[in-house]
């Protein structure tokens, strides 16, 4: 079928099933038209929980529909793509490491401490106990069941100052915990994990855009290295950037991102321009998901996202400790 047939199929289907459509600000631009609420992760899972639907199809990764299936239990939720992961939430385990991820140099500045991979979430805690961990969104549901409190990228430093601990174990994102770092005097003992969207980012690729657009403004996503953050005129998450971008006088952006939050910046934004940080800035998993992979999904009702009681139930709760300091 084609797109357009393709729309009107799955907005049939949608009603028929009292399904919401959610899709993530990096997903590809039809899917993004398609959806009911185009946003980041958790922010989609909140406003999934406050539906009246009996049905979620989430157009994102894994550990996404994951959080829309520990906040929203009662409701059946379906992932497009079962095979769209985040590289980034599986480069740490709870017990058993599936495999080793290399450590990339050229930070100019480290956490306090970094663990490689055949390390698992238990192994720190019990080399550190007591400590508390600090979840990034971006983690499986058994990360989090495993853990203290969530965060997110917009929110990171705020949820480490609210614990009363000096030292806090912060996971899986390397770059987060260093900007993480920057912002607070606790002791962070990062994780070695990165999203390769993100750590890509050079030095050199700032300057090359800022040689390109220079009287563009630069917002960067806090998964950046630090060497590129320091030159960022703005250091936020996704949504930071929308609202940055919707409120501020300028009228060009170099964006730090995903290149699928191109779409909603110059959707919601006619009259700005947007340049892409490095026009690389792809995640092949993000782009998994189709219209017809929607279209299959709620046709045959299938790729069902359930997490165990076992597991939401503490996982539910590292995300209530974070939302009640919101």
């Amino acid at each position: 079928m084609e797109n357009r047939e393709l729309r009107s199929e799955i907005l049939k289907l949608k009603k028929e099933k009292n399904a919401v459509i959610l899709s993530h600000n990096y997903q590809r631009d039809e899917v993004q038209d398609i959806a009911d609420f185009v946003g980041d992760s958790l922010e989609l899972s909140r406003n999934a929980a406050a539906m009246e639907c009996d049905v979620i199809v989430f157009c994102g990764v894994h550990f996404m529909a994951e959080s829309a299936s520990i906040l929203s239990p009662q409701k059946m939720v379906l992932l497009p793509e079962l095979d769209a992961t985040c590289p980034m939430a599986e480069m740490i385990e709870v017990s058993e490491p599936r495999r080793v991820w290399k450590t990339f140099p050229g930070y100019e500045e480290q956490p306090t401490f970094v663990f490689p991979h055949e390390f698992t979430l238990r192994d720190i805690k019990a080399q550190y106990p007591g400590v508390p961990v600090v979840a990034y969104v971006n983690t499986t549901a058994a990360v989090k069941a495993e853990s203290d409190i969530c965060c997110t990228s917009a929110n990171v430093v705020k949820v480490v100052e609210s614990l009363p601990d000096e030292r806090v174990i912060c996971i899986p994102d390397r770059n987060l915990s260093l900007w993480a770092a920057r912002n607070t005097k606790k002791q962070i003992i990062a994780w070695d994990g990165f999203c390769h969207v993100h750590d890509r980012i050079r030095k050199a690729d700032v300057m090359k855009a800022r040689e390109a657009h220079p009287n563009a403004v630069l917002m960067a996503h806090p998964e950046c290295r630090l060497e590129v953050l320091d030159l960022a005129d703005h250091v936020t998450s996704t949504s930071g950037m929308l609202r940055f971008a919707h409120s501020s006088d300028a009228r060009e952006f170099i964006v730090g991102t995903e290149l699928g939050l191109m779409h909603r910046l110059r959707k919601e934004n006619p009259g700005k321009v947007f340049h892409p940080l490095r026009k690389d800035m792809i995640c092949p998993n993000m782009k998994k998901t189709t219209l017809s992979s929607v279209y299959q999904a709620l046709k045959e009702m299938r790729n069902v996202i359930k997490v165990p009681e076992e597991i939401r139930i503490p996982a539910g709760r590292t995300l209530d400790r974070m939302l009640e300091i919101q």
